[in-house]
């Protein structure tokens, strides 16, 4: 499987998932978004009303949650227990709750197993390939994926992305709190015990700061042709 997987990490708003969608598509690979699932057990857990410090009983969530991928008119839905959450996915009020869920070993554990599952039954149905982006990808989930891509920006950059993502939702954010929430989320990834956001040893560095997402794509397209994974 893993000779199927090109895997992309990197801290928020780094510019990851766009790239991740727009390599997926020009290269003919599908492309699967892995923290919509943490989102998603966080969402859920809180609609029920329960704890997210309660490790056990946010695992049965995550084990329990049927989780897919749509593609509808070039865009990626999340699928939850049947029902179409993209929206409900992304808010900045979910992003503050999302600690305790991405610590919690268990979950991280029922998580992994889904995507690795999720690949498989695409490689199984004839795919070409899967471009999965996330925080733990090449370190964790597909450690012996063909290529790796780490993908990041300095934090005012990220911090623009962010807002104009909001902003394109009619969110209301505070600049300057957006910017300590985005830095604060950077500290908590590096620092978790399990599945820890580092740039793998053998991933390729992309900076995005000053590129757009054509520039982006195009550095990523080079290395994809030098692999041999696209013409």
């Amino acid at each position: 499987m893993d000779e199927r997987v090109i895997a992309i990490d990197g801290p928020a708003g780094s510019g990851k998932s766009t790239a991740a969608r727009r390599l997926a598509e020009a290269i003919g690979f599908v492309h699967l978004n892995t923290g919509a699932m943490y989102r998603a057990v966080t969402h859920l857990a809180l609609e029920s009303g329960i704890d997210l410090k309660d490790e056990e009983r946010v695992s049965d969530v995550a084990d329990a949650m049927k989780f897919d991928y749509q593609i509808v008119n070039g865009q990626q839905l999340f699928i939850v227990n049947g029902h179409d959450r993209t929206h409900e996915l992304f808010t900045a009020s979910l992003t503050k709750e999302l600690k305790p869920v991405v610590n919690n070993p268990a979950v991280r554990g029922v998580l992994v197993k889904t995507m690795r599952d999720a690949v498989h039954h695409l490689v199984k149905a004839g795919i070409s390939g899967v471009v999965m982006e996330g925080r733990d990808i090449g370190t964790v989930v597909f450690p012996d994926a063909r290529l790796k891509f780490y993908i990041h920006a300095d934090l005012d950059t990220r911090t623009k992305r962010r807002a104009a993502e909001l902003e394109a939702r009619q969110e209301l954010f505070d600049m300057e709190g957006l910017k300590k929430q985005i830095k604060y989320r950077d500290e908590t990834d590096e620092q978790r015990e399990i599945g820890a956001l580092k740039q793998a040893h053998d991933a390729i560095d992309i900076d995005t700061s000053a590129l757009d997402e054509t520039a982006t794509l195009e550095t990523l397209l080079d290395q994809v042709r030098k692999k041999g994974l696209a013409n």
